[in-house]
């Protein structure tokens, strides 16, 4: 099967727009100990917050240990690494996009070319016009 350029430009700015809307909020692995049944991870949207600050892991013990039931939210350690990795692969994704709009921009050219000259021309009668005459 074989996709269209414009297809798959529009996949690729789909594919951006929703890396750079998404944030990560589903973290299964235990992070240095803390107890993730406790816990409720999330990341900030990468798009608002590209390099999000540094989370302190002995705050986040002291307040699980401060709250006997119930969960702590914090954001997790490694979304300052999540985020940067999803912007760059927003990137990639728009500059993919861009390449193949343009080579269907390009290759689609002469078609828009001849529906304008053949737009322009409709109307003429053929006749000579004006100082011509």
């Amino acid at each position: 099967m074989v996709m269209r350029d414009r297809t798959v430009a529009f996949i690729c700015l789909l594919l951006t727009a929703i890396i750079w809307s998404t944030p990560i909020t589903y973290f299964d692995t235990e992070f240095e100990g803390v107890d993730n049944d406790r816990m409720e991870w999330s990341c900030p949207r990468p798009i608002t917050s590209p390099l999000p600050g540094a989370v302190d892991l002995d705050a986040v013990r002291s307040q699980l240990s401060a709250t006997a039931d119930g969960t702590v939210k914090s954001e997790h350690p490694q979304c300052r690494l999540l985020n940067s990795t999803q912007l760059v692969l927003g990137l990639l994704s728009l500059a993919g996009a861009a390449w193949k709009g343009r080579l269907w921009w390009l290759t689609t050219a002469d078609s828009r070319a001849e529906k304008k000259f053949s737009r322009l021309h409709a109307k003429t009668s053929g006749e000579p016009k004006g100082m011509l005459d």
